[in-house]
């Protein structure tokens, strides 16, 4: 699968990997939200994302991981893509 992560400023370079790990909103505030895990053979899913840590794992090793502001993350065909506000590098 892959990993791509866009903002407004740019995007990083797309990353293969077999899971990816991210902080999702839930509710109608926006802050009940928590840790989710992707795997390949996900279903098609739209999310709302909080600020934290996006890491990808290849064979359960942390292979990359960044810090983004919030946005929003796709999930389509093996291909993760999270649409942040800023991406803290």
């Amino acid at each position: 699968m892959k990993l791509i992560i866009a903002a407004p400023k740019g995007a990083l370079a797309p990353v293969e990997c077999d899971s990816v790990h991210l902080n999702v909103s839930d509710g109608v505030s926006g802050n009940d939200g928590g840790s989710y895990g992707i795997r390949k053979g996900h279903v098609k899913t739209l999310f709302a994302v909080e600020k934290g840590e996006v890491s990808a794992f290849l064979e359960n090793k942390r292979i990359f991981s960044v810090n983004t502001a919030k946005g929003f993350a796709t999930v389509d065909n093996d291909v993760v893509t999270v649409v942040a506000e800023e991406i803290f590098e």
